[in-house]
């Protein structure tokens, strides 16, 4: 008898994201780098990246490389999750940071820095993005 073929899983998708207000590319370039890194090394597909620049990388709202990465994240047919090099490549700002990443929570996805860090599992992120948020951080 013949077993049916199993399904081969699917690879996690790999979203890199950044935000950079300087001309000055060197230092964004890096943190590309290491993401990609670290996503090969986990066998990763990496989806694309998305970097917010300039006046949109100062800023919390809007954030519109932010926004077509989680507008991607919700179309994706396998596990997603949000690359950056650190948290503060999200915002500094922490309850600006929990608002953005429950956007990613909200399509299925998840967020994880090159340190090892993550939003997914107790004890493993920054804060986590169910807290509740006052009113004034939302957008």
């Amino acid at each position: 008898m013949d077993c049916p073929a199993a399904t081969p899983a699917r690879p996690t998708l790999a979203f890199l994201y950044d935000r950079h207000a300087t001309l000055a590319t060197t230092a964004l370039d890096e943190r590309i780098t290491r993401c990609r890194r670290y996503a090969v090394e986990r066998n990763w597909v990496v989806a694309g990246e998305w970097a917010d620049r300039g006046d949109a990388a100062l800023t919390n709202w809007p954030r519109p490389q932010w926004d077509a990465m989680t507008y991607a994240m919700r179309q994706a047919v396998a596990r997603a999750v949000c690359l950056v090099d650190s948290w503060d490549r999200i915002s500094r700002d922490r309850e600006a940071s929990a608002v953005l990443r429950l956007a990613v929570h909200q399509v299925g996805g998840y967020c994880m820095t090159t340190g090892g860090e993550n939003d997914l599992e107790l004890g493993h992120g920054r804060i986590t993005v169910t807290a509740p948020l006052p009113r004034r951080a939302r957008p």
